[in-house]
């Protein structure tokens, strides 16, 4: 398919379209900043459940990341159609710059990055906006549904009760928070705290979050669930080299920047939780993937445990907050004292007989079987019909403004 370079200069650097500067009126309470890569079928969706709102004071800055499909074409069209949304065009830069860009360009009071395929409740500015004022905090955590595109079956996602002015130290609730879509930020605190997206394809989203939280005066829950997040159509299956070079990876930047903010314990978690799953995933990959793998995991792992204290992994150290798990002490001591030769016999204790893609194979649940059931669980779910009923109707939104 022809490239769509519709909303690019020449030399491919950025280019916006929508409502200048000078004919905002007034600051909108809420950007909410959408990147798009290739996400034509989805994008109305989302920026319909934007400009839907219940409180209509927002903006939509879409960053088309040098889509190839008709995206450009579609987020043009509804700059052109709504004053409050402006299209922003660039080269494909990837998911981290595309963020950063919409940032740069937010004028809101507050920003919401909203990924392209998902969408938003009809009172989320409202119910979001009306926390952070209440409580005059630095940004807001709401709840989020999972749904499957494919059968409508949902669930709440590791949803949170309502909490007013928490501190990043004293909520460790807060350590595993690992999406920005859950959240609002005030937009003049992240351009104090010099917030940079990074690049890692897996782990983005912590790595930025994890710069943020420990630096705010407070923030707070809301109890809604304000996002509905699109599951079926992401990859299931990453490749190798994201697992290892992004996913692993990004650990590195995690630390340097907890440490920083001097939140061990945090870290920690962060680590037993996280990491020593994405190990085990690695070495689960290894009989499909090429055992050359090994090599790169203990190289990245090592730099990743650089200047970290064994006993930061002990119970005395991460009690009360933190639940030991002392299935991954062995592993991070051995890393922590640079034992090359101890590490790798546990990482290869990990290592299958048999390849992933039979055991895949034996767990699949994408049988025509399975799905029936699940439409079937759809449809006496709440949840399941709120987000199908919201759904056509975002759809007749679409319908009514382009007809």
């Amino acid at each position: 398919m022809k490239k769509d370079t519709s909303g690019m200069k020449a030399d491919g650097s950025q280019v916006e379209r929508g409502t200048s500067s000078a004919g905002t009126k007034a600051t909108p309470k809420i950007s909410y900043v959408i990147p798009c890569y290739n996400m034509e079928k989805w994008l109305p969706a989302a920026v319909e459940s934007c400009l839907y709102q219940s409180d209509p004071e927002i903006e939509v800055v879409i960053v088309n990341d040098g889509s190839t499909d008709g995206s450009g074409e579609l987020v043009d069209r509804y700059a052109a159609a709504d004053s409050r949304v402006r299209a922003v065009h660039q080269e494909n830069k990837g998911h981290g710059i595309t963020r950063q860009t919409g940032q740069e360009h937010a004028r809101g009071e507050f920003i919401h990055f909203l990924d392209a395929d998902d969408f938003l409740d009809r009172h989320a500015t409202r119910t979001m906006y009306g926390v952070a004022k209440r409580d005059n905090v630095d940004a807001v955590c709401g709840n989020a549904i999972v749904f499957s595109e494919k059968t409508l079956n949902t669930r709440k996602y590791f949803h949170h009760p309502a909490a007013s002015n928490l501190h990043f130290s004293s909520a460790p609730r807060y350590w595993k928070s690992k999406v920005l879509w859950r959240w609002i930020y005030r937009r003049d605190v992240l351009n104090e705290l010099n917030i940079h997206h990074p690049h890692y394809k897996m782990g983005q989203d912590v790595c930025v979050n994890f710069q943020i939280l420990p630096q705010l005066k407070s923030f707070s829950q809301c109890p809604d669930f304000f996002y509905f997040f699109r599951q079926e159509h992401k990859a299931a299956r990453i490749s190798m080299e994201v697992l290892v070079e992004h996913a692993l990876q990004h650990y590195a930047a995690a630390k340097q920047t907890l440490l920083e903010q001097g939140e061990p314990k945090a870290l920690v978690r962060y680590l037993q939780e996280n990491y020593h799953r994405d190990t085990k995933k690695t070495a689960k990959r290894l009989p499909d993937d090429g055992e050359h793998w090994k090599e790169r995991w203990l190289a990245i792992s090592l730099d990743v445990f650089e200047g970290l204290k064994p006993e930061w992994f002990t119970e005395e150290f991460l009690a009360p907050e933190v639940r030991c798990d002392r299935k991954f002490v062995p592993l991070a001591k051995a890393l922590c004292a640079k034992d090359e030769a101890a590490a790798m016999s546990i990482f290869e204790s990990h290592i299958p007989v048999e390849s992933v893609a039979t055991e895949v194979f034996r767990q699949n649940k994408s049988s025509s079987f399975h799905t029936w059931r699940r439409k079937m669980k759809s449809v006496l779910s709440p949840l399941s019909l709120k987000t199908r009923a919201t759904l056509r109707h975002l759809k007749k939104l679409e319908e009514k403004r382009f007809r």
